[in-house]
Parts: structure tokens; sequence; C-alpha cells
């Protein structure tokens, strides 16, 4: 093996910043698409008042209440003419910054609400089973055993494998009853 041909880097990276660059990427190819429409359009920057005029979701809708929110959540910015600010896109919060994404590419806009779920009918109510609150049965803990080690995650795989390694003495209960006392349990 010839290493002089191989060049392997790696790098750490903050995950604050490679949320940005994720971002940024985002954008840029939002604002490459855009380019080939319309080259007046390319900004990274925005006012306050542009913000506000674009009405994004998450953002208030003047031009003050973007500038309190941009210095409490500490967007990024460039002093612009006057006292005023210009914001970085990247600094935007998610939903204002996906909806600014679909304006760049012309998406229609969602008007309508996002559907609801459906009623669902509740749980049903599972019998008591005869243990103590903070108990469990003997055969709990040799099937998690299982489930992590040489079952790997299948259920039906470990309690195949259960009578072989209970405890002895300990009797394995039917699929239903198991059920019952591993939900119970919260483990499953």
């Amino acid at each position: 093996m010839d290493r002089s041909k191989e060049f392997g880097l790696s790098i750490q990276i903050d995950a604050d910043e490679w949320a940005y660059v994720k971002r940024r990427i985002t954008y840029l190819e939002a604002l490459l698409i855009r380019v080939l429409h319309d080259k007046s359009q390319i900004k990274e920057w925005y006012e306050a008042s542009e913000l506000a005029s674009l009405r994004l979701p998450g953002l208030p809708v003047t031009a003050s209440g973007i500038t309190r929110k941009a210095t409490k959540q500490h967007w990024l910015r460039r002093k612009a003419k006057g006292h005023r600010y210009t914001y970085y896109f990247g600094s935007l919060p998610e939903r204002a910054f996906d909806a600014l994404i679909g304006q760049l590419l012309n998406l229609p806009q969602r008007e309508e609400p996002t559907p609801q779920f459906p009623e669902l009918e509740p749980a049903p109510i599972l019998p008591k089973i005869n243990m103590p609150d903070n108990a469990a049965p003997s055969w709990v803990l040799p099937l998690m055993r299982l489930l992590k080690g040489e079952a790997q995650g299948n259920l039906s795989t470990a309690w195949a494998s259960l009578p072989n390694h209970l405890p002895q003495g300990a009797t394995l209960p039917d699929v239903d009853e198991a059920a019952d006392i591993l939900i119970r349990l919260g483990l499953v």
C-alpha cells in the first residue's frame, strides 16, 4: 500500500459553528438558484425594516421588535448607515430562516394551518398484576440482558432464548402477561 497517495484529514468543529456552516450552505444554494432568475436579489445582510416587511414566521412584525429580538438573541450584525444595523441571514430563527429560503426560491406560502391529528381512542386500561410498584419479576433482567446482547434488540429472539437464562426457580409468564408487565415497567 502506497501511503504517499493517502491524505487523511480530520478536524473537530464546534456544534454551533457546524450548524452555522450548514445553514449558510443552504442559504447560498438558494441564492445560487435565485441568481439564475434575478441577480439583484443576492444579499446576506438585512435591515430590521426589510425583515419586518418580509413577514417571516417567528419574527416580530415591526423593525423595533426585530431589533430587540436580534439584540436579545445575539444575532450577528454589522453597522449600517446612521445608528442602524444589518443582520446576517444565518442568525434568523429556524422558522424564519426556512421561510426566507422559501421566498428566495419563490415557493408558495402555506396559508392553511397544519392539519390536526385525528382523535385517538384512549389506551386500554391494563389489568392490575399483583406485583409491587418498585419490583420487577425475576425474568425481566435476563430478558433485558439478552436484548442488549446476543439478541441484538430483537425481542422475539430474546424471548425464545429466555428460558435458558432464567434464574433457578423462576417461572416464565405467558406472552400477554409479559407484555403487560413490560409496558407497566415502561420498558417497551
